[in-house]
């Protein structure tokens, strides 16, 4: 039986007892570890849903079947029995699943039990996140039964969760596909249930293919017709794949190719550590140790690149300089000379060039970090910020706030950018993903901000973007705290740099809006730039120059003054 893992106050707990007469706390087991990425909850109380006991109030009976949901079963059959036999013939738990905000318990009266709160998001049946910030209310519909016990017949379509259960139960699950190039893996987060089942939703949404919005980004559906009959997980970390259907139909590089998303899908998940398929009972082989791979067996796919080194560059009177993350004590060394009226620097993601905007923002140039050569890439009007890509693409974002707000040079040719697919307004922020895929914008428009995030869509000679997702901020900045930078921490993490009140902050937040983490300062009044690399390293720098660097959660060491602006490989 899956096992619920939250803190219970001592209202909750005796609202349980009373339901089922008694609650059972395992005392053995193993100890599960919980990525920092995955962002769970602390280990708490563990507990099995309880059925319904006789002569409940409605109360509690609801109370019941929300935590009944909360924990899976197969079929549901616990939460089902809080139903009347017509409600729970009809109700679909495998349809989705509506997340709503704590503080807002069922409320009772003579007309029934209604529960009103906000939504904060939802997943629809492939596990994709959908953030949300209205409203949401239902009215169960409380009846009593041929024995007159109280049961619901209006249950919600799908599963209906408490935030803080759902942070405890659920975990992101980073499904890779490979891009439209076949070249790189790019996440495309779902997220499932803990445990094995989960690694079984994972397993079955490769199968199934990437997001529809954001489909012409990744590799087209497999053409082989292929299910997932089940995953075991054996006591070294090993998930064994079981497929059924046209497992013919592959031939060995397109099971190696499947056999890549499998396992770096499988292993964004606690505990793994590899993977075996089998198709149709036979094992593949897939030139792993023995019957065995790793993500090292394709890490020539890897979402997030390998390190580009220690190096931090910076714009510090006038000069580019590389000062080293290591030994953050030592003194920068330039790279080359005097640059002419700079803006905004950019370092390419193997730490060898930096992309620069000067002039006063007419041109857009590449220095190559070993000795310093220069070149320009593109002229023109209203530069004001610059980003590589894995891809080798240089971005510069425009200042402006329609038509050409960016443009794109690679190999010393410019490609068409068709930007039509982002928001209308200004780019305050443009920062491509560690895959090169997707990337996370800024945009204000009429003094609001909003953060979303979209994916490249490649073609001869120009790019363009779809499946453009706004992340709503209620879950992260509930008092309305505007995204003035942003950064990717790793393959489906953010960083947010939140300004708007007398104390700015940094919040992590998955790519999907879902989940996030205060990580401070708090102690700083103003800030004007986050940088960020996919390992996690951060820079925050001042209005006057002042840099501080991440060392935990609420800890940023003060370090290098007059820096005009910063950059992470």
């Amino acid at each position: 039986m899956r096992r619920l893992r939250t803190v219970l106050c001592p209202l909750m707990l005796c609202s349980l007892m009373l339901l089922g007469g008694c609650v059972t706390v395992p005392t053995t087991g193993p100890v599960q570890r919980h990525s920092p990425a995955q962002q769970q909850a602390d280990p708490g109380v563990d507990i099995a849903p309880v059925p319904p006991a006789t002569n409940v109030s409605p109360g509690l009976i609801v109370e019941g079947f929300l935590h009944a949901m909360a924990t899976y079963q197969p079929g549901y059959s616990v939460a089902r029995q809080f139903l009347t036999p017509e409600a729970a013939e009809l109700w679909r738990p495998e349809s989705g699943v509506e997340i709503y905000a704590g503080g807002y318990p069922p409320q009772v009266s003579d007309s029934g039990v209604v529960l009103t709160a906000p939504l904060v998001g939802t997943l629809d049946a492939r596990g994709s996140f959908t953030p949300a910030s209205r409203q949401y209310h239902h009215d169960f519909g409380l009846v009593r039964d041929a024995d007159g016990q109280w049961r619901i017949s209006q249950p919600p379509r799908g599963l209906l969760v408490l935030q803080s259960l759902f942070n405890g139960t659920w975990v992101r699950s980073d499904v890779c596909f490979w891009d439209a190039t076949g070249e790189w893996l790019v996440p495309d987060p779902r997220f499932v249930q803990t445990g094995t089942v989960g690694m079984l939703d994972t397993v079955r949404a490769v199968l199934a293919g990437p997001s529809r919005a954001a489909a012409p980004a990744y590799r087209p559906p497999l053409a082989a017709q292929l299910e997932a009959a089940a995953v075991t997980l054996d006591a070294n970390g090993v998930v064994t794949a079981e497929l059924t259907g046209a497992v013919g139909d592959l031939d060995a590089a397109a099971r190696r190719r499947l056999a890549a998303e499998l396992v770096w899908s499988l292993a964004s998940l606690e505990g793994v550590s590899g993977l075996r398929v089998s198709g149709n009972g036979t094992p593949w082989e897939l030139g792993g140790s023995g019957d065995t791979v790793t993500i090292d067996d394709f890490g020539e796919g890897a979402p997030l690149p390998g390190t580009a080194g220690e190096g931090v560059y910076l714009i510090r009177d006038g000069v580019v300089e590389r000062a080293n993350w290591i030994d953050p004590g030592a003194s920068p060394q330039a790279i080359g000379g005097p640059v002419n009226r700079v803006r905004a620097i950019a370092a390419r993601g193997d730490g060898q060039a930096v992309g620069l905007v000067t002039d006063d923002g007419t041109r857009l140039r590449s220095v190559t970090v070993r000795d310093g050569a220069g070149r320009v890439e593109l002229n023109g009007s209203d530069f004001v910020g610059v980003r590589w890509t894995r891809q080798g693409e240089l971005w510069a974002v425009l200042d402006r706030t329609r038509d050409v707000r960016l443009r794109a040079v690679k190999d010393g040719r410019e490609l068409q950018v068709d930007g039509g697919a982002l928001p209308t307004g200004r780019i305050r922020a443009f920062v491509p993903a560690p895959d090169g895929v997707r990337v996370a914008v800024v945009i204000e428009n009429q003094g609001r901000s909003s953060l979303g995030v979209a994916a490249i869509v490649r073609t001869d000679g120009g790019v363009r973007f779809v499946g453009w997702r706004e992340l709503t901020p209620a879950g992260w900045a509930p008092s309305g705290q505007p995204v003035v930078d942003v950064g990717w921490a790793g393959p489906a993490s953010l960083l947010l740099l939140l300004g708007g009140t007398p104390t700015t902050r940094v919040v992590s937040v998955d790519s999907e809006g879902a989940l996030s983490t205060d990580i401070g300062p708090n102690d700083t009044s103003a800030l004007v730039q986050l940088a960020v690399t996919g390992s996690g390293r951060a820079v925050l720098r001042g209005p006057d120059g002042q840099t501080w660097r991440f060392v935990d959660d609420f800890t940023w060491e003060r370090w290098l003054d007059r820096v005009q602006a910063v950059s992470l490989p």
